[in-house]
């Protein structure tokens, strides 16, 4: 810790990354929509500064969805604000004080690339300082966004928006996305924005990049890249002890020598229907992440042939865009077909089912820091496939009519209007690249 106690000492405040419910927008707020322009070095969405301007947010991100009243979360930001910032070329935030994915400076005038790593190629000095750094953005409060709680998500006055550390705010985004609602009776997984279709990969890929940029922001860090870890060359879990991500016992829970047997979940009881989020203001109450690797019966861990046969596919993915998709890139790799191309559990969900906890809690395995090293590998293999393959943003299926997967629909819940084509370019044009490991 001493390492961390060096690089924490005379800390500023950075420009901020991409915000669900900032705070400035929605403290004290009973009834929405409301206007949501902050400013920005006392100007307004930094229009002073040539940095953006206060516009309506559009009536529309997205197609249309039958029974769109029975979610808030269509059309996002829509339910919640009227007017948003929108921020020119460079720039990006909720008030446009912040730089866009591979921009940094005062200006926003550099191009940055960052190295993402396999956590294995690190040196023991450098993981001690990559385990501190993420553990203190778990307990560090985000300065400028909010977690929504609510008991009734039709209900604006049920609301209550709470601080959160800067971990745990990406984390409640993922749960957002993709918790299902009930609706007579009947779970209604229609606007699941992250997983099942084509933007699997695409909303991924920016979730990632949102974290990359918080951690940056709170370590005040822009060189800060995430980490991978590469499961398909490893026969076992040599990451699951206490020197890595943490071993455990026979009942799951994380040891206590490891970095992360103290963390805690956000939003651990989220089988509530109409809720979001609820859970005991006091941190400690809350559920620790468990994780029991190669228990569940009959789930082996994908391998390199494994993904070897995602790779030789010729199509990002096919009609209909779904679970259902045959010879399909997405398919494959998100893993809802088997090695015969038949319906199965394979490759990333195969990963989180043979990881077990709350990595098989989908809604909420974010919360366990094991979900951000495997899907940083995911999105390595998403990367080769784009270079190897020669996609471009006109690769993403156009006649993708699935709500929140279409190739211009804007990944949902951010601000900024990043749309699912945007994704699919190397991951140099986003800011950072890959490391080579084991030969991959």
């Amino acid at each position: 810790m001493l390492v961390l106690g060096v690089v924490l000492l005379g800390l500023a405040a950075a420009a901020d990354a991409r915000l669900i419910f900032p705070k400035e927008c929605v403290k004290g707020v009973t009834k929405f929509p409301v206007v949501c322009c902050p400013m920005f070095n006392g100007s307004q969405c930094g229009a002073a500064f040539n940095r953006g301007s206060c516009l309506p947010v559009p009536s529309s991100r997205a197609v249309e969805v039958p029974n769109v009243n029975l979610d808030d979360r269509h059309n996002f930001p829509g339910y919640y604000f009227t007017y948003m910032c929108q921020c020119k070329e460079n720039f990006d935030g909720f008030n446009c004080g912040g730089c866009a994915l591979n921009r940094d400076g005062d200006n926003c005038e550099k191009t940055i690339t960052v190295m993402r790593r396999d956590v294995r190629q690190m040196s023991p000095r450098e993981r001690e300082l990559l385990f501190a750094q993420i553990n203190y953005c778990k307990t560090k409060i985000d300065p400028d966004s909010s977690i929504l709680v609510s008991g009734d998500r039709f209900r604006s006055s049920t609301f209550d928006f709470r601080d959160a550390s800067y971990y745990d705010i990406w984390c409640f985004i993922h749960y957002y996305a993709t918790k299902p609602f009930i609706n007579n009776t009947q779970e209604n997984v229609i606007l699941n924005y992250a997983h099942g279709s084509s933007g699997f990969l695409t909303w991924h890929r920016l979730y990632l990049l949102y974290l990359e940029k918080s951690i940056q922001k709170c370590m005040n860090d822009p060189s800060f890249a995430l980490p991978y870890y590469d499961w398909g060359r490893d026969p076992n879990c040599s990451v699951c002890t206490d020197e890595m991500l943490g071993g455990n016992n026979n009942k799951g829970q994380i040891n206590k020598n490891s970095i992360f047997s103290h963390w805690k979940m956000v939003c651990g009881n989220f089988d509530y229907e109409a809720t979001y989020c609820l859970m005991s203001d006091n941190t400690c109450e809350r559920p620790s992440i468990y994780r029991n690797p190669g228990a569940a019966p009959g789930f082996d861990k994908p391998g390199a042939l494994d993904i070897q046969r995602c790779l030789d596919l010729t199509s990002y993915d096919t009609r209909p865009y779904t679970a259902q998709s045959r010879q399909s890139f997405r398919n494959c790799l998100e893993g809802w077909v088997d090695r015969n191309d038949n319906p199965g559990t394979a490759m990333h969900n195969l990963f989180h089912v043979f990881c077990g906890g709350t990595m098989a809690q989908v809604p909420i395995s974010c919360n366990d820091p094991m979900f951000f090293f495997h899907h940083a590998f995911v999105d390595k293999i998403f990367n080769v496939f784009i270079t190897t393959r020669g996609l471009t943003k006109n690769s993403y299926p156009a006649d993708n009519a699935i709500y929140g997967h279409g190739a211009y629909s804007c990944i949902s819940p951010f601000h900024t209007c990043y749309r699912h084509r945007d994704m699919m370019v190397p991951s140099t044009q986003l800011g950072y690249t890959y490391s080579v490991f084991n030969g991959f």
